[in-house]
């Protein structure tokens, strides 16, 4: 909140950044990348990445913050600006979406996993190892040892020599696909920032926080409310090295309501934690008070549906109650009331794209209109080659990307709207709707062995890079920041920072091994165990579409639009239709008992 209770001017006068922040935002790409392969790859401890705001970011500024009040008393002039901060924080925050814990940390595993651990029972051999492109993977025994086993060097000449061709085959991946919905992004920005002027509660912190005039790091309250909560945080944690030291029971394990209930059909409400996790308890104060209602609300349907089913006996039915399958209609049907409700925009997009509009259009705006749409047409080109050449057939690369884009768009839609501080949509992926819709049989072997390979890119969307940008243009536009400048940054950071997660990534591997995680199997092996194993099924025992979990897709657009109605028809209703898809699905569950 900005200082003396003034709201912050959507546009502050515009200041040259010295390249200085940009200088300390690329020294601190491999620290934050170091930070995430220990704590969330090596220990798969606390998942700072996975917050819609990346926690381990909003430190890093934090700390930097502190040391500025400290440098602004003694020589004012050599204290970062407003503007320098937030360029720090955009850096920052736009690569971990890459870097995340739910992206590049969960493509570890694919490289190696379907050649080390197959076996003469489970034929991978014969099953897997002729459909996967030896220069997306590493089929190498003598080099794949050590990254399981541990004490080698991934930088040693013999080792580095042969992921030379993965490593930059994925980053330019993982750059296309960033730079894709960046471009879409400086398409949506005029129509959600400056004409529906939407909230963004997220960029709220990051701005209060790099705002020197601003109370926060003044403020009484907040650091009583600091000290408590890193009180609590430093106990339990010399309880995990010391368990007899006494520790504050307040984590998900605390009480479970599933174990109150004993008799049919309400014990199918499952595990139901009663727990709290302080950070969230933090972050909900930056969201509207529908949001947290409708979160509890979803959640207690989501149970709800379990104890149907029980009662019908319609749990008996693979998959049900197809969650994920919900949440994919949910996502399809938020983005559609996005794009319909800024159809006057598209028109006017489309008219200066075909060189009929005004250039006032896109005047100010990132990137030109019509450069944006031949950039989002080059990105998809170069996607498709690298796709054809892994083994996706055209049509369904083309409902693939339409199908991510769709989600991608939803997803920043939720996160413009509300903010949640965590959307986990598990399941919610392409994948899942065309082996839904189609089955595995129409799809073959070869697209299933691409979904398999692309299932990283939005395994669970927490930390999908598209909201975290379109925010970065917003906190841009309210640090006076030049949008264009800001674009042109994200773009030009993310393959050098893809490249250095690669490098931080697989030499702690190579160190520590990829067994190491104290959450068996381990995060790196963990999300390889459920792809690998899906693919195989899928190859050996093709499925026809799954018409339930087609009723289920189309059931989710249903109840969103019905909630969406409500909200604009009643002003009383309270449940906003854009928490359906994330409040839909099992990682709802988590943070709900918060």
């Amino acid at each position: 909140m900005p200082a003396a209770g003034r709201p912050a001017s959507p546009t502050m006068a515009r200041r040259p950044v010295r390249w200085r922040a940009v200088t300390i935002a690329v020294l601190l790409l491999p620290v934050n990348a170091y930070w995430i392969a220990l704590v969330e790859m090596i220990w798969h401890g606390f998942h700072f990445s996975a917050t819609s705001i990346p926690l381990n970011v909003v430190f890093i500024v934090f700390v930097l913050a502190l040391v500025n009040m400290a440098i602004r008393r003694v020589a004012p002039a050599a204290a970062l600006s407003q503007q320098e901060f937030v360029l720090i924080y955009v850096v920052l925050a736009s690569t971990t979406a890459v870097i995340a814990h739910d992206s590049m940390v969960s493509l570890m595993g694919l490289f190696t996993h379907a050649f080390w651990f197959a076996t003469p029972e489970n034929e991978w051999r014969q099953i897997l190892h002729p459909l996967l492109p030896r220069w997306l993977v590493m089929d190498r025994e003598e080099i794949i040892a050590p990254f399981y086993e541990g004490g080698g060097s991934f930088l040693h000449p013999k080792v580095l020599r042969y992921w030379i061709g993965p490593v930059l085959a994925w980053a330019l991946i993982a750059s296309l696909t960033y730079i894709l919905v960046l471009l879409v992004n400086s398409l949506l920005r005029k129509r959600w920032v400056d004409q529906e002027k939407l909230p963004y509660p997220i960029v709220q912190l990051p701005l209060d926080l790099t705002n020197p005039r601003a109370a926060l790091l003044r403020s009484r309250p907040m650091w009583i409310a600091f000290s408590f909560a890193a009180g609590v945080e430093i106990i339990n944690g010399i309880n995990h090295f010391y368990p007899n030291f006494p520790h504050v029971p307040i984590r998900e394990h605390t009480a479970d309501m599933g174990l109150w209930v004993t008799e049919a059909p309400w014990n199918a409400i499952g595990v139901t934690y009663v727990h709290v996790r302080l950070f969230l308890l933090g972050l909900c104060y930056l969201l509207p008070l529908d949001v947290s209602f409708s979160t509890a609300v979803f959640y207690w349907v989501r149970k709800g549906q379990f104890v149907a089913g029980a009662a019908t006996g319609m749990s008996t039915i693979p998959y049900y109650p197809f969650q994920p399958h919900q949440a994919l209609g949910a996502v399809v049907a938020i983005c559609g009331i996005s794009m319909w409700g800024g159809r006057g925009h598209w028109r006017a997009v489309s008219a200066r794209v075909l060189g009929s509009g005004s250039r006032d259009v896109d005047n100010g705006e990132p990137i030109r209109y019509r450069a944006a749409t031949v950039g989002i047409i080059a990105c998809l080109v170069a996607l498709y080659f690298i796709s054809s050449q892994a083994g996706m057939s055209g049509g369904v690369f083309v409902a693939f990307f339409a199908l991510y884009l769709v989600i991608a768009v939803a997803v920043t839609r939720m996160r413009a709207e509300l903010g949640p501080p965590v959307h986990d949509m598990s399941g919610v992926n392409p994948q899942t709707a065309l082996t839904t819709i189609v089955g595995t049989r129409p799809l073959g072997p070869r697209n299933l062995t691409v979904f398999a390979l692309f299932s990283w890119l939005n395994g669970s969307n927490r930390s999908h890079p598209m909201p975290h940008q379109l925010e970065a243009l917003k906190l841009s536009q309210r640090a006076g920041l030049n949008p264009s400048r800001t674009t042109a940054l994200m773009a030009a950071v993310i393959a050098p920072a893809v490249l250095i997660a690669f490098i931080v990534y697989l030499s702690a591997l190579y160190r520590y091994s990829a067994s190491v995680a104290l959450d068996p199997p381990g995060q790196v092996m963990a999300p390889a165990v459920g792809t690998y194993n899906a693919l195989a099924s899928s190859v050996q025992f093709p499925r026809p579409p799954d018409v339930n979990g087609c009723v289920a897709i189309g059931g989710g657009p249903a109840f969103t639009l019905f909630l969406g109605v409500m909200r604009t028809r009643f002003l009383w209703w309270p449940c906003t239709p854009w928490d359906t898809p994330s409040a839909s699905t099992a990682g709802h569950s988590t943070t709900s008992g918060s």
